[in-house]
């Protein structure tokens, strides 16, 4: 027993590899950013690619857009107020006051005109009562 491990996959020609032992594809080294010192390796080695350069189309694409947008939105350029999300968030619950207040308002309004038309009323058969 040499230390090595028969799980391992074995190299062919290798004196501790069975013959009974199954061959296990390895993988293809690829070297790209790496030259490597040993000769073998070397023939390996992929091929330098050139990166390709964007500058133009980018410089086009910023040309149109600066184009299309000349105008500055003072909105977007202003900064919002400390407590705009409260006040967003705050929005739907003080609408649906604002129609329970205009409800109860109504409300009020129409018992006292029921009021004062009892009131009326009131006086009127208190006058005819009188008469009689």
């Amino acid at each position: 027993s040499s230390g090595i491990n028969a799980e391992w996959p074995l190299r062919p020609g290798d004196e501790t590899a069975s013959m009974d032992s199954e061959e296990v594809p390895r993988k293809r080294l690829k070297f790209r950013c790496y030259k490597p010192h040993d000769n073998q390796l070397q023939g390996k080695q992929l091929e330098q690619v050139e990166a390709t350069s964007i500058v133009s189309t980018v410089t086009g694409i910023l040309d149109k857009a600066t184009a299309q947008s000349t105008e500055v939105d003072l909105n977007t350029l202003a900064p919002r107020k400390a407590n705009w999300d409260l006040k967003r968030d705050v929005e739907k619950k003080l609408s649906k006051l604002e129609r329970r207040t205009k409800r109860a308002m109504a409300e009020m309004i129409r018992e006292k005109l029921k009021a004062e038309r009892d009131i009326i009323a009131g006086a009127g058969q208190d006058e005819g009562n009188d008469s009689d």
